[in-house]
């Protein structure tokens, strides 16, 4: 952008605001370090089920958010339900079968990830009930013999350490089941029997070797985590990690149709208020040092909500982050790609889908909270605004600032996030810097937020198509390119300071950096 049209975009902002309005001051001094930042962001992202991931289009795109997000982890349902084809019954006697299994991690491992493996769910032959959920039929039900599937887990143990080598399996996580408290995804939403599960399958797993790291409950709503760890204890069975899950939006409304439908929460402790309760749990339980991975979490647990392709989602997403920093040590978002398919196969282009980039590889505005956290430094400065991040990598400086504010909602999501939702002006940024080295640096400033790598309110505009055409999917890539706003050359003189006015609205995120040039 000339630096003729970045004035002109700030003052266009600027004109907006009361003449009152104060600006929002934010200090630093690049001497002055807290530590180094906490990555719980980048540990793990979510998938839907294995079999997906052996399509084209869906490895691209996981190539795609490992490259420039640097998740280092992948969830995802299913690796023991049928379409994986790795247990059976011959005569009632088990037929095991990896190939399918071993096909899939062989390409995440291609990618540079790596697999956090969800034990789950139960194969048909190995079940003792017959009813499924979603549309790939996941069983959720406990084993008819439970002999039959200790050895079933011990022989897929020995096969990973046979094909993968042991010292590569280690680094993996084992998190059995998948939200157990919940009827449908295991019987009844039994505690008892899910803790039977627990117990067999982590024998498995530990007497295979005893280095394999293994946890759970990876329950829905943050639950069952006191009674998970003395359960545990009790009966002497071991646990690595601790799982569980959240999400930001209230239920049991209905939407403009009449449908059951979610509504953001505007309690500002969404999310956050979950994990600082678990980990206060676990520091409570008779193992206070065990890692907390919350292995779900997003805007909503609704895979047809409108909330997550609106612009809302990377101001939310930065929020929840830095309200829970240092309490977890992996925050694993729910998912990367809208090519998905619980519910059934993707329906349109922006359909409420979970992910970060959409059904046609378009980044969606959540993508760019994580683009905006890659991009940090290493250390964080000393800061006491709450919502911006302040790093530094040698000699340059890397800030990230936003401003998220739970919406006057007076529907709930579909209605409410399927219109444009223009976005107003708040109190600028008065950045002030201290201690750079004096010299040349490359100011550059991104944006996220509406109309601001916002292709939803695009594909608004144009009726929320079911199908984009090419033209159409040609303009949103380019409107999402993440083209900077300010891009030039600055001074620092021998005072060492930098200042500079940034123009905010509801809703934005705004990624700053000063690369130093040259004495």
């Amino acid at each position: 952008m000339s630096k003729l049209r970045a004035a002109l975009w700030v003052l266009a902002i600027m004109a907006l605001l009361p003449a009152s309005a104060a600006p929002r001051a934010i200090t630093a001094d690049l001497g002055a370090l807290s530590g180094p930042r906490d990555m719980a962001w980048q540990d793990c992202v979510g998938a839907d089920h294995p079999g997906i991931l052996l399509r084209p289009a869906n490895l691209a795109q996981l190539k795609l958010a490992h490259d420039e997000l640097g998740f280092k982890f992948i969830r995802f349902h299913g690796i023991f339900s049928d379409d994986m084809a790795a247990y059976r019954e011959v005569d009632g006697k088990p037929v095991y079968d990896f190939d399918k299994i071993d096909a899939v991690y062989d390409a995440i491992l291609k990618t540079g990830m790596k697999p956090f493996v969800e034990i789950g769910f139960m194969p048909s032959d190995l079940a003792s009930e017959t009813r499924t959920i979603f549309y790939w039929k996941a069983n959720g039900s406990p084993p008819k013999d439970w002999g039959k599937w200790s050895d079933f887990i011990t022989a897929f143990a020995r096969h990973l350490e046979t094909r993968y080598g042991a010292a590569e399996v280690q680094s993996w996580r084992f998190e059995v089941w998948n939200e157990p408290n919940l009827d449908g995804f295991w019987t009844g939403g039994n505690q008892a029997t899910y803790f039977k599960l627990y117990d067999s399958t982590a024998g498995a797993l530990k007497a295979v070797d005893g280095a394999l790291k293994v946890g759970g409950p990876a329950t829905a709503g943050a639950a069952w985590v006191p009674e998970f760890l003395a359960h545990a204890k009790a009966a002497g069975v071991p646990v690595d990690f601790v799982t569980t899950h959240t999400y930001g939006v209230d239920g049991g409304f209905l939407d403009e149709k009449g449908e059951g439908d979610n509504k953001l929460s505007p309690n500002p402790t969404a999310i956050s208020g979950d994990v600082v309760k678990v980990r206060k749990e676990i520091a409570a339980s008779a193992f206070p040092g065990l890692p907390l991975y919350f292995t779900e979490w997003s805007t909503s647990y609704n895979p047809r909500d409108p909330i997550h392709d609106d612009y809302l989602s990377a101001a939310f997403i930065l929020d929840k982050l830095k309200q829970t920093e240092g309490a977890a040590q992996s925050m694993s978002y729910w998912t990367y790609t809208d090519l998905f398919e619980e519910a059934g196969p993707t329906p349109s282009s922006f359909h409420g889908g979970f992910g970060l980039i959409n059904r046609e590889g378009i980044r969606k505005a959540a993508f760019f909270a994580y683009k905006y956290l890659n991009a940090l430094g290493p250390q964080q400065l000393v800061n006491s605004d709450a919502r911006s991040w302040l790093t530094r990598q040698g000699d340059d400086f890397s800030g990230l600032i936003w401003n998220y504010e739970t919406p006057e909602q007076k529907e709930s999501n579909r209605p409410f996030f399927r219109k444009r939702r223009p976005a107003a002006a708040r109190e600028p940024v008065a950045l002030t810097l201290l201690g750079l080295k004096p010299g040349h640096y490359r100011l550059t400033l991104h944006r996220t937020g509406f109309e601001a790598n916002d292709a939803y309110s695009q594909a608004i505009v144009w009726g929320l198509p079911k199908d984009l055409s090419d033209q159409q999917i040609a303009k949103l890539q380019s409107a999402t390119s993440d083209a900077p706003v300010i891009n030039r050359t600055v001074i620092v003189g021998r005072n060492s300071v930098f200042r500079s006015t940034l123009p905010l609205r509801a809703e934005d995120v705004l990624l700053v950096q000063l690369k130093r040039l040259s004495p």
